[in-house]
């Protein structure tokens, strides 16, 4: 995800009076100033399973905190004021980007934007979940291969200058020192208007480190460039090796070395096929360990995609580019040629995809050692052949083949760390239900695509039996469509009856799995505010009992108790509106007696969740009190004898310098 865009996530601007007054544009250009007063706090992050950690991304992002604006006090545009490069630089990205996205709109023109200067933020969800599906998101990266192309034409623009200059000095001296430095330029200029990616930087360096010799008449071993680019980009930045990017780049790259090593002589266009196609499935463990996905069918589609897009797309867009300032009529037609070619491709991949579906995904979460396993297998693989070379490969491969997805005959029971909101999945073998999705502005930056849906990527949940939104609040609907998208419900059901859902119905009860009851204790009055049309389930799990009341307040939690008295008891209880004051009364909180209350709030969170008064009832009523912002996703497993486990994320998952905070079982002894 882009820093920025989990960045505006976090620190959320709304249009004051003061805005409107002093003409505030709506889009702010690269180099635009902002002042505005806000309560910062230290980056904590979302610590959910199989979910990338909020505090390690922080980390590895620059980010060092975040909050909530309280004032707007000034806001302008940076038009005739001197600017940074590196502001210029960003304004350079931007002026491209719209230049390419106003001759070609649609995907096509924001997924050429994405390949000319990595400007993702045009993409829709729709086209990275096509993308997805047929395992090219990583052609959406500005990568070395790209930076490398803009070395060949400096090389020779560099050689022809030294040519044409060594004539008029009548000597031929000079040739090898300008060349590479106009392959350093190009390469350079372009890896800094990409917006000097991971990928981009790996290969600026390992291309400084094989041209520096030559600027200064001298050779080196060039099995040395890569280990020496490694160490270098670990030297700029150290945070990099808690990056997916790092580990991707740098085990590509190492992948790819290896295979060389082993090909042995073979002609160009047969071995740069065979190394494509070794290089897809050498990735998949990679991709599977880090993304818990990839594509079953995009070592087929990258056959012909990179190709495509790397050889003749991106040369002509960059071309395009490069020209267009003095030649605008030849730049416009490179750019259209190579909006036809991107286009073909995804009409293509468009026409096709109701037919590949879903069934294209591999979705796995192995852990280190099915990892070592998997990467142990890719590197025998190009080893000459030895007596029983299949069986020990199939032998490294059998983890992820075998393993079952199915959680048994017990029950879990999942509260997620989505911040300020609620998701709460309920799964027993291959049936789930979610109820609430978390909070979120859009698909792509809601809390679903960061904390839910890796988890279930990782968990092969691709349906769910059962969606129910408790009420119609961000925080709590957020995610629906991501997750819809992603994992399309079985039915729906709401608080508040939508188009193509279901409004609960007072005293539903249905069955869900081989041992799961569920009952809904409530449907919303026509006088209900939306929290108090809250739907409040009631799951019934081998004698246990969870109570799920959404965001009721204290009135409607005295009228449950009167209609259904003591059938309101439960043994795990979510806290009402995330443990508001308003909500979890005393006389709730005693009726209702719970030996574990959940609480599902954001840290440091500007309502003050949750409220010293109900943590304070509760432990006086002997419940404990758990809360994801302290202690991540919660998940509690309940076993056919009906005990229950408790497991907090965060002691499992948070950052190697946080680990031993908290202890592994929530409950106390």
């Amino acid at each position: 995800m882009d820093p920025s865009q989990l960045m505006m996530d976090e620190l959320r601007v709304g249009r004051s009076p003061e805005s409107e007054i002093l003409n505030v544009p709506s889009v702010l250009l690269p180099g635009a100033t902002i002042e505005f007063e806000a309560r910062l706090r230290r980056p904590w992050g979302l610590v959910n399973p199989a979910a990338q950690q909020g505090e390690l991304f922080y980390l590895a992002s620059g980010i060092h905190g975040v909050g909530s604006v309280s004032h707007l006090s000034f806001m302008f545009s940076e038009q005739g004021r001197s600017l940074s490069l590196g502001h210029a630089i960003d304004r350079l990205r931007h002026a491209v980007s719209s230049a390419i996205q106003q001759q070609v709109p649609g995907d096509v023109g924001a997924l050429l934007s994405a390949l000319a200067v990595g400007d993702r933020r045009a993409m829709t969800s729709d086209a990275w979940s096509r993308l997805r599906l047929f395992g090219l998101t990583h052609l959406m990266v500005i990568s070395g291969m790209h930076v490398t192309l803009l070395a060949i034409p400096g090389w020779y623009l560099g050689m022809g200058l030294s040519r044409t200059l060594s004539s008029f000095r009548g000597a031929g001296r000079g040739v090898p020192q300008i060349a590479p430095f106009g392959a350093l330029v190009f390469a350079g200029a372009y890896a800094l208007i990409s917006g000097f990616a991971l990928p981009a930087q790996r290969a600026l360096l390992t291309l400084g480190f094989v041209m520096l010799p030559k600027l200064v008449g001298r050779t080196t071993n060039s099995g040395w460039s890569f280990p020496i680019a490694v160490f270098g980009l670990f030297a700029l930045n150290p945070l990099s090796i808690l990056t997916p990017g790092f580990w991707l780049s740098v085990g590509a790259v190492t992948l790819l070395l290896w295979f060389t090593a082993w090909r042995g002589s073979t002609a160009w266009l047969r071995s740069l096929w065979s190394s494509q196609g070794y290089m897809i499935l050498a990735m998949i463990p990679l991709s599977l360990f880090w993304f818990q996905e990839s594509s079953s069918i995009g070592g087929v589609i990258n056959l012909v995609a990179v190709p495509l897009v790397t050889f003749l797309v991106v040369p002509l867009l960059l071309s395009a580019i490069a020209l267009a300032p003095l030649f605008p009529d030849i730049g416009s037609g490179l750019l259209n040629s190579a909006a036809i070619l991107l286009g073909f491709m995804w009409s293509g991949m468009s026409h096709w995809e109701p037919v590949v579906g879903r069934v294209s995904l591999l979705q796995q979460s192995p852990g280190e050692l099915t990892l070592f396993m998997l990467m142990l297998a890719v590197v025998l693989w190009m080893l000459p052949k030895f007596r029983g070379r299949f069986l020990v490969i199939a032998l490294l491969t059998s983890p992820v083949a075998v393993t079952s997805r199915v959680t048994g005959s017990g029950v879990d029971i999942t509260f997620f760390d989505v911040g300020q909101g609620t998701a709460v999945l309920v799964r027993q073998g291959r049936n789930a239900l979610l109820y609430d999705t978390g909070g979120g502005h859009s698909a792509e930056s809601s809390a679903a695509n960061r904390a839910i849906l890796p988890m279930f990527q990782s968990q092969g949940i691709n349906v769910l039996d059962t969606l129910v939104i408790s009420h119609p609040d961000n925080d709590h609907d957020g995610g629906e469509s991501a997750i819809s998208e992603r994992t399309p419900p079985k039915q729906i059901r709401r608080g508040l009856a939508a188009k193509e859902s279901e409004a609960c119905r007072l005293g539903e009860t249905t069955n869900f799995g081989e041992s799961v009851t569920l009952r809904f204790l409530s449907q919303s009055l026509a006088r209900d505010s939306d929290n108090n049309a809250s739907c409040v389930l009631l799951v019934m799990v081998f004698g246990k009992r969870l109570l799920l009341a959404g965001d009721i307040a204290s009135p409607r939690e005295r009228e449950l108790l009167s209609y259904w008295g003591a059938q309101t008891r439960a043994d795990v209880l979510l806290s009402t509106h995330h443990g508001s004051a308003g909500s979890n009364s005393l006389l709730w909180l005693r009726s209702v007696s719970p030996s574990l209350m959940v609480v599902t709030a954001g840290r440091a969170n500007r309502f003050g969740h949750p409220a010293r008064r109900v943590v304070d009832d509760a432990q006086a009523s002997g419940v404990t009190v758990i809360n994801t912002a302290t202690h991540g996703a919660v998940t509690l497993r309940i076993s056919p004898e009906g005990r229950i486990q408790c497991r907090a994320s965060r002691h499992r998952w948070a950052p190697f310098w946080r680990r031993g905070e908290f202890t592994r079982n929530c409950l106390p002894p």
